[in-house]
């Protein structure tokens, strides 16, 4: 934080990005990559320094651990995630609270009116999904690391089990107003559902990373293709209660049941590696 910090602010300056409340989704990017591309040295020089007070300062103990059995994991939750969120999105179709966004008409052909136009999808690139993915993994991987990773372990060895598991969810939480400020605070009990899903995602692998990476890139990518590719539309007004409020969809009903779902999922998935972690 002490370099990212300044490194994003020098970004900010550089790029002419006002740094006012809420942060516009196209500048956000831009001043999160510094603090991403310092994590992994910033965990790099903590291990090699042993801040730590447990004895295996290792990426291992922090839950990365580059071999097959990890993939699967990752590889498993993305699926989940993201079929998660194509299942919640069918449901809005279904119910008509979002309506697919017509297709642009030929280049020359007439239309109908300048609004069907406006309404129209713009022409996706076959690689935009691809192009996507990558930055999903990066910060799905980076946010693990740091929240369910060095947090879970540094706070793990001064506070009980439990107490642990609530700060980094709050933290979690929290964290996320560095870029919404107070307009995001509807969001809070959410995202620290949220960070408490991923955490069981730790308990359930035994301790290993794979499975809350995985889930959590899966949501990040879901949530990006269908806003990037420009699909969907609103259909009529769904209950603000279960659809969530404009662009905080973690305010609603049936995306926090999605979160609780996989979560009970998680957890009768994984049960055994459960208690071998937390009794390790």
């Amino acid at each position: 934080m002490a370099l990212g910090v300044p490194a994003s602010l020098l970004v900010a300056r550089l790029g002419q990005i006002p740094l006012v409340y809420p942060v516009a989704p196209q500048h956000k990017l831009p001043l999160l990559l510094p603090l991403y591309l310092l994590a992994p040295a910033a965990v790099e020089i903590h291990r090699r320094l042993g801040l730590g007070t447990g004895a295996d300062q290792t990426w291992s103990s922090y839950g990365i651990a580059w071999d097959w059995p990890f993939c699967q994991l990752m590889l498993a939750g993305f699926g989940v995630a993201a079929g998660g969120v194509v299942v919640l999105v069918a449901v809005q179709l279904g119910l008509g609270w979002r309506r697919w966004r017509p297709a642009p008409s030929p280049k020359g052909a007439p239309t109908s009116d300048s609004s069907s136009q406006a309404n129209s999808a713009p022409s996706p690139s076959p690689g935009l999904l691809l192009a996507v993915l990558p930055l999903a993994l990066f910060v799905g991987w980076i946010e693990e690391l740091v929240f369910r990773g060095v947090l879970v372990n540094g706070l793990g060895e001064a506070l009980p089990l439990g107490l642990m598991a609530i700060a980094v969810s709050l933290i979690f939480a929290v964290s996320h107003l560095v870029w919404d400020g107070p307009a995001g605070a509807p969001q809070l009990p959410g995202l620290a559902l949220m960070g408490a899903v991923l955490l069981l995602g730790r308990w359930a692998a035994g301790g290993s990373l794979g499975l809350a990476w995985g889930l959590h890139a899966g949501w990040v990518y879901a949530i990006a293709a269908v806003d990037a590719l420009a699909l969907l539309k609103p259909g009529q007004a769904g209950p603000v209660w279960l659809v969530g409020l404009p662009d905080q969809p973690l305010t609603g009903v049936l995306p926090l049941g999605l979160l609780a779902l996989t979560g009970v999922g998680v957890w009768l998935w994984g049960g055994g590696g459960v208690g071998e972690w937390m009794g390790g």
